[in-house]
């Protein structure tokens, strides 16, 4: 009897990886059909605000969606264009990049020669194994943005996978409604208003928290002097559409400006101070106020997601990855069985451990006010 308890365990452990890894390959292979068919269910989210403030004055649906779809074109032209102009003045000061990087590149040669005692020659024989695997990486590099060229090919559908998403979402809410039992219609109505107020939510504030940090980012390197501000600070802020290694990925490539191109080690130290501060202020200020906690993920599990994510399906995962968790998680807390993930998902049950931004803020407001009794 035991043994065929043995051996009907080992066939369910069997039987869930062979569906995981029969479930991983396929998400892989179908990436080209479901990135943009996600990406299109996300920007739904984003444009719905603009539909529904139509649909309440009045305008027909279809109507509705074109005029939020027409906006949502016009204004990724701009920013393209915007882009486009500032990448253009950036690749007409290449040369002297290049000059003033040769330059950097020997003077710290020489520096590090001199204070490590090592040769120049040996200096050069590190200089080329670090362009020769730097050669390789950018051969890397290329293969992941032939890949996501291929992608954005089939990105042009987008606009027909919005407009229906907004169109028929009433149809697809009540086909939902009509697939779980008459007894758990409520329970079903409640998993989809909070999957829907979850993700408009998030895709808003994640959207102006990097609009807001494109305009600090540039102001910032304005100030300290790095050329081009506009350009780097706006690159640094898109990558913030990925939650924790947004801010990372984004401080490369002014850090390595600024290392390379720059004349002076203050630049380095400069831009490299902002983004331990701005990293900070963006995770436990900027972004939990703007997007309200919403996701209420556990980190850990954020970054195995995101991990994975990429693994699977390059960048593009990574910006699809958290709310696609999020949603997942909410189903997980309102079934009965799958709540044990649900709370494995989300931020609870650390709550004691964390730190008391609450107590430390009353603490600096009680502070004020006995400075103010005090002077009064």
């Amino acid at each position: 009897m035991k043994k065929l308890t043995r051996y009907g365990f080992l066939e369910k452990i069997t039987f869930v990886l062979l569906f995981l890894i029969l479930f991983i390959f396929g998400v892989i292979e179908s990436r080209q059909f479901v990135v943009p068919l996600f990406l299109g269910v996300l920007l739904s989210y984003l444009l719905y605000p603009i539909v529904k403030f139509l649909e309440d004055h009045r305008f027909p649906r279809i109507l509705a969606n074109f005029i939020a779809i027409i906006i949502a074109a016009f204004v990724v032209i701009m920013l393209v264009n915007f882009l486009s102009k500032q990448f253009s003045v950036f690749i007409k000061d290449l040369p002297e990049i290049k000059e003033q990087a040769a330059e950097n590149l020997q003077n710290m040669r020489e520096n590090v020669s001199l204070s490590l005692g090592i040769s120049t020659e040996q200096f050069r024989d590190w200089e080329e194994d670090f362009t020769k695997n730097l050669f390789e990486a950018s051969a890397q590099v290329q293969t992941v943005f032939s890949a996501t060229t291929s992608t954005l090919v089939t990105i042009g559908l987008m606009p027909v996978f919005i407009f229906c998403f907004l169109y028929y979402r009433n149809k697809f809410h009540d086909f939902i409604i009509m697939m779980v039992p008459k007894e758990k219609e409520n329970k079903a109505e409640h998993i989809l208003a909070e999957i829907n107020l979850v993700t408009k939510k998030y895709m808003t504030g994640v959207v102006i928290v990097v609009a807001i940090l494109s305009i600090v980012h540039s102001v910032t390197f304005s100030i300290i002097g790095i050329d081009h501000p506009v350009f780097f600070g706006v690159t640094a802020a898109f990558f913030n559409f990925i939650p924790y290694f947004g801010t990372l990925i984004g401080a490369i490539l002014p850090l390595s400006y600024a290392l390379l191109a720059m004349d002076g080690t203050n630049y380095v130290v400069a831009v490299l101070l902002y983004f331990v501060a701005i990293q900070f202020i963006e995770n436990n200020i900027l972004t939990p106020n703007i997007t309200g906690g919403y996701v209420n993920l556990n980190p850990f599990i954020t970054i195995l997601s995101l991990i994975f994510g990429s693994m699977v399906w390059g960048i593009a995962g990574m910006l699809l990855i958290i709310p696609l968790m999020a949603m997942i998680k909410i189903c997980c807390e309102n079934i009965s069985f799958l709540q044990p993930v649900g709370f494995l998902l989300s931020g609870r049950g650390t709550e004691k451990h964390a730190v008391p931004w609450n107590k430390i803020k009353n603490m600096f407001s009680h502070g004020k006010h006995r400075n103010k009794s005090r002077n009064q």
